[in-house]
């Protein structure tokens, strides 16, 4: 495998598959008889590289990591592994992280599939330098600015739309000087915010002038600011922002808890938040203004952008928490409303289709609510760790949700969410929104052990089996077509070129194999829209196992 064709730094995917990781039922790790070798060397010169980190992460197994550590002649070595399937990932300082498989910038990771007392050998990695893009910040006549923070910018679909998300940030030195490292080959838009404000005086009129949100070279507007191109261990310079100067304003309103009463004496925290698939990347601007007795407040001066006020109340029936997003253009804004909550609850029991309790132990499951955004989130509304988790007696209760969301249940192999019901009323897919401070009660989640299972091998023409490529797998219903849905999925080949895909409810897919596609993009309705054409037909019932052999599409 060449250099170029392993290169993928530390992308959305990595981080989405993180971030899943996170909330999984883990079983205690068990001790196998197999083992996984390779070499780690620099993708420019080829020379080994020592104390690099490789780790195994099991995808239907024990769900531990297993992790290794490469000698001085860039060997390692993973051994105990259980028989199964993994993602095998490579990582240094001053490299960008690579995944076995991945030969174009942000291709999902190829699993690996291994057997009991089976050795894979010679499973190298070329780890390319990671990209840089650097430059200044300066002010309207080329002077310096000091502690800017800047953001590298790139398009991916995101919340039911195609929007520029953070992929990377760092902050200016006191010589205006910035690097974003760990930058993938690609295309990207570089932003600069600064904080700092001053007094005008014009007309014998003062008021106060911060910058605003700056793209680069020095534009406001988005859809003008220019595009930095990076390509494989490139060091992009000189990429100056030229920030432009913008009026500030002031922000007043009420703040006010679940009662209707008034938060005197609480602080209004001001953040900004840019949120991605890898979750929020929040600025927290700290402690604003104390809150009056009648529940006013007013935040003075904020430069041009938006922001979220978040106020924390410790109550005597338990803390609540609430935020609302501003958008400050140079005009001051009033009015504004915060309300604070111990945001909304749901409770209920896990049981099977006829009733009884699933064979697996209650904490190998766990009840989640997936926010359908990040808006309504306060910034200390932390959650409590008790919560959807499902007792001996297979009940759970779910605290401290903010905003419409969807529920989820995370289960251990073997197992599916069939169907959620409350009051009779199918919720499996449904935005369900309570007021703050009620109990969504008396819901069912129904699992099953009769799962789904697409398999199949992925060939060239000929029938010789590829390893490369990805295959999709989607609901023949555009409705059911977003972000986080069930009816959507996508895996890659192993080194034998076969392939499966489990979990899927039962219904009308349309299946294809595409040579690339960049991690995540199958969210975009647009995206599966194209490929309806040439995608095959296919019916899944309930733990039905379809097995299909596919070739790639033409792109």
């Amino acid at each position: 495998m060449t250099a170029t064709s392993q290169v993928l730094a530390l992308t959305i995917g990595i981080w989405s598959i993180s971030a899943i990781a996170a909330t999984q039922p883990i079983t205690p790790k068990s001790t196998g008889t197999a083992a996984i070798r390779g070499r780690i060397v620099d993708a420019e010169t080829g020379r080994p590289l020592r104390r690099a980190r490789v780790v195994a992460e099991a995808l239907d197994t024990d769900r531990v990591n297993h992790t290794a550590t490469s000698d001085a002649t860039g060997r390692y070595e993973l051994s105990e592994l259980t028989a199964g399937r993994y993602v095998l990932r490579a990582f240094r300082s001053g490299y960008l992280p690579v995944a076995y498989g991945q030969r174009r910038p942000l291709e999902p990771s190829r699993p690996l599939t291994i057997r009991d007392d089976q050795v894979l050998d010679r499973l190298d990695f070329s780890l390319p330098r990671m990209s840089v893009i650097a430059g200044r910040i300066l002010d309207e006549t080329g002077g310096v600015i000091a502690g800017a923070r800047v953001f590298v910018l790139q398009s991916v679909y995101f919340e039911g739309q195609r929007r520029m998300v953070p992929v990377g940030s760092t902050g200016a030195d006191d010589a205006g000087r910035y690097r974003v490292l760990g930058v993938m080959p690609g295309s990207y838009i570089v932003m600069a915010m600064v904080r700092e404000t001053w007094p005008v005086t014009e007309n014998r009129v003062e008021h106060v002038v911060a910058y605003a949100p700056t793209y680069y070279p020095s534009t406001n507007r988005l859809e003008e600011a220019g595009r930095v191109a990076v390509g494989i261990g490139e060091r992009r310079t000189g990429v100056d922002v030229f920030m432009i100067p913008g009026r500030a304003a002031n922000v007043s309103g009420h703040a006010v808890d679940s009662h209707g009463q008034p938060l005197g004496g609480e602080t209004v925290y001001i953040t900004q938040e840019f949120r991605g698939p890898t979750g929020p990347n929040v600025l927290d601007l700290g402690g604003g203004p104390l809150i009056a007795a009648d529940g006013t407040f007013t935040v003075k001066n904020l430069p041009p952008g938006e922001y979220k006020l978040n106020v924390h109340a410790g109550r005597p029936g338990g803390n609540e928490d609430g935020a609302t997003t501003v958008e400050v253009n140079g005009v001051g804004r009033e009015g504004v409303i915060v309300t604070t909550s111990a945001g909304w609850s749901v409770s209920g029991r896990v049981s099977t289709s006829d009733g009884a309790t699933p064979t697996f132990r209650p904490d190998q499951i766990r009840i989640v609510g997936r926010p359908e955004t990040g808006n309504a989130q306060p910034r200390k509304a932390a959650g409590n760790p008790e919560s959807g988790r499902v007792t001996d007696n297979w009940t759970f209760t779910v605290t401290r949700l903010f905003g419409p969301a969807r529920l989820r249940a995370v289960l251990p192999d073997g197992w599916m969410l069939k169907a959620i019901f409350q009051g009779g009323r199918d919720i499996t897919d449904t935005l369900v929104a309570p007021k703050y401070g009620e109990t969504l009660s008396d819901v069912q989640v129904i699992v099953t052990d009769r799962v789904t299972n697409v398999i199949g091998r992925l060939t060239d023409n000929q029938g010789a089996a590829l390893i490369d490529g990805t295959i999709i797998v989607f609901s023949s219903d555009a409705e059911k077509w977003a972000e986080d849905s069930r009816f959507v999925r996508a895996a890659r080949p192993d080194q034998q070129g076969q392939f499966r895909i489990s979990g899927l409810p039962a219904g009308d897919y349309l299946v294809t194999a595409v040579d690339y596609v960049q991690d995540g993009q199958w969210n975009d309705p647009e995206y599966l829209e194209a490929l309806r054409r040439d995608s095959q037909r296919l019916t899944l019932g309930e733990g039905v196992t379809q097995s299909i052999t596919l070739t790639i599409r033409n792109q």
